[in-house]
C-alpha cells in the first residue's frame, strides 16, 4: 500500500508540495485539519507507516532503509511537477532527513527541510534500545492516550516506528543541496535544543533554529504546522518565533 496520503487537491498552480513525517507511533490521518488551515496554493502530503490507522492490517516495515526507499520513489513523480518542503517530527525528522538524502541523490533535491522536535542524527543510533521496556514506552504517548484503555494497542507501532531507528548511523557528509531548518519547543520536555544542536552540521545550508510555544505534543496541530511551513512555502502563514 501507498506511504503517501493527499490531503488537498494537487492543482496546477500550486506553488509546493508539503510533505508532512508524523512521529513514532502516529498516524497521519489528523492532517485532515490541517488541510483546513493551509493557505490556497499548497498541496499537503502525510506519510503513513504500516500498521496504524488505515494501514492497520499491514505488517511493520523492516527496516529504515525500506521505508524512505518506498517513500523516495513515490515522492519523484510529485518533485518532477512542483517543489518538495519535507517537514518531520521527531522520528519522523530523521525519516524525512533521509528521504531528503535520497531526493538529492536522484538529482532532484526538496526546496527545502524542516526538522521539528527531533534530535540532531548523531542521537538516534543511542536513543532507546531496539525492544526499549514497556515503561519507557509509554512515557512517550500523548497523555491522553497514556491514560486510556487504549494505550497498549498505541504501544505496538510505536515499538515498530523506533526499531526502525535502531543502529542508525549518522552519514558523514551534509546534505548539499537542500536548506535545512530546525525547530524546538520551548515546553518540550522529551527533546531539548540542545539535542538539537547539531542539526546545523547535517545541511550546508543551514538556515537557523526557530523555537515555538509547544510541548513535544503539539506539534502535529494545525496551529503549529502552518507556522513550521511558513517560512518554507510561499504564502503560507507564519507564526512569531525565536531565532538563533
Amino acid at each position: 500500500m501507498s506511504y503517501l496520503r493527499s490531503f488537498t487537491e494537487a492543482e496546477e498552480g500550486a506553488a509546493a508540495t508539503a510533505v508532512v513525517f508524523p512521529q513514532a507511533g502516529a498516524g497521519c490521518l489528523r492532517l485532515r485539519a490541517t488541510a483546513l488551515a493551509l493557505p490556497p496554493g499548497t498541496h499537503l502530503l502525510g506519510v503513513q507507516l504500516p500498521g496504524r490507522e488505515d494501514r492497520l492490517a499491514d505488517p511493520a516495515a523492516g527496516s529504515l532503509a525500506e521505508v524512505v526507499d518506498r517513500i523516495s520513489a513515490e515522492l519523484r513523480a510529485y518533485a518532477r511537477r512542483r517543489p518538495l518542503v519535507l517537514l518531520g517530527v521527531s522520528l519522523g525528522a530523521l525519516i524525512a532527513y533521509e528521504v531528503a538524502r535520497r531526493m538529492e541523490s536522484a538529482g532532484i533535491p526538496a526546496r527545502s527541510l524542516v526538522v521539528a522536535a527531533a534530535r540532531s542524527p548523531e542521537h538516534f543510533s543511542a536513543f532507546l534500545a531496539a525492544d526499549p521496556p514497556q515503561a519507557e514506552l509509554t512515557d512517550l504517548l500523548h497523555p491522553s492516550v497514556r491514560e486510556s484503555a487504549f494505550a497498549r494497542y498505541a504501544l505496538v507501532p510505536l515499538r515498530a516506528d523506533l526499531r526502525l531507528a535502531a543502529g542508525y548511523r549518522a552519514p558523514s557528509r551534509p546534505l548539499a543541496r537542500t536548506p535545512l531548518r530546525s525547530v524546538s519547543g520551548r515546553r518540550d520536555t522529551v527533546v531539548t535544543a540542545a539535542q538539537m544542536t547539531r542539526w546545523r552540521e547535517a545541511a550546508a545550508d543551514y538556515q537557523g533554529h526557530q523555537v515555538i510555544d509547544a510541548d513535544h505534543h503539539a506539534f502535529m496541530d494545525p496551529d503549529a504546522l502552518v507556522g513550521m511551513l511558513g517560512d518554507a512555502v510561499p504564502g503560507a502563514a507564519h507564526d512569531p518565533a525565536v531565532r538563533g
